[in-house]
């Protein structure tokens, strides 16, 4: 199979980059080869931006989450990311069009970048230019979920990981999205326990229901794990007509005579 031209099998992006940069229209193979060399020794070739922004972005990472991550500076990762990538993938270029052919033939990235001893994220934005970076419920679900685990609270987690809080709670809410484990409120609780808002307010004063485990002073929360702890040592008597559950018999009792009429 004839090898398609250098310029046919890079992706867009680096055809038009290597456009301005002086490779002809329809470079031969000794035409790369001279235009490599020319590359060696043009100082507007070199850049600031590390090699770590480019695999980085390469595996989908936003340019803000990777200038934060590695202390760049964000208009300089954006104007010198591409540059940075073409500098990387230049010593590979006479080599493209072939992994262009083992892609079509069925070979996957990591088999071409094995064979040709280059980095596969090289040969993947070589071919197919940078990965998208709107974020899915997929691709922020790990980050989500430590942020989440170490109490962090649904708005900050939805601005690190680069959403809206909107969006966040949407995907919480439709499903596509779980954070683990499961955060109660104030209100959530009572209604497990059968509490009135008067009750619940006089077990936390009381220390029945322990400080939360996170929120604002408006709106707390806790760990399902915590509820559950205070079921079994703090809430021994139960309802025998309904779920309520109460620190002492008294106070299931009156709950009864209230509630019940019993």
């Amino acid at each position: 199979m004839k090898l398609p031209n250098l310029l046919d099998a890079l992706d867009h992006r680096w055809r038009d980059l290597l456009g301005r940069h002086g490779m002809p229209v329809n470079p031969t193979t000794a035409q790369v080869v001279i235009w490599q060399a020319s590359r060696r020794r043009v100082s507007e070739y070199r850049d600031a931006v590390p090699d770590e922004a480019v695999r980085r972005r390469a595996a989908g990472q936003s340019t803000a989450r990777i200038a934060a991550d590695l202390d760049l500076n964000p208009s300089t990762l954006r104007h010198g990311l591409d540059l940075a990538a073409l500098r990387l993938i230049t010593p590979w270029l006479t080599d493209v069009p072939a992994w262009r052919i083992g892609r079509d033939d069925g070979h996957s990235d990591s088999e071409i970048a094995e064979l040709y001893e280059v980095p596969e994220h090289l040969v993947r934005i070589a071919l197919d230019g940078w990965p998208s970076t709107r974020p899915t419920p997929s691709s922020i679900e790990q980050e989500a979920l430590r942020l989440w685990r170490e109490g962090a609270e649904v708005t900050h987690v939805a601005t690190a990981v680069g959403v809206s809080t909107d969006q966040l709670r949407q995907w919480l809410r439709e499903g596509p999205l779980r954070l683990s484990p499961e955060r109660l409120s104030q209100g959530q609780v009572a209604e497990r326990f059968g509490w009135s808002k008067s009750l619940s307010r006089l077990y936390r004063l009381q220390g029945v229901l322990p400080a939360p485990d996170g929120g604002t002073r408006q709106n707390p929360w806790w760990w399902q794990s915590t509820i559950t702890r205070v079921a079994r040592t703090n809430l021994r008597y139960r309802c025998s007509q309904c779920r309520a559950r109460f620190s002492t018999a008294r106070g299931r009792s009156m709950h009864q005579t209230v509630m019940h009429r019993a």
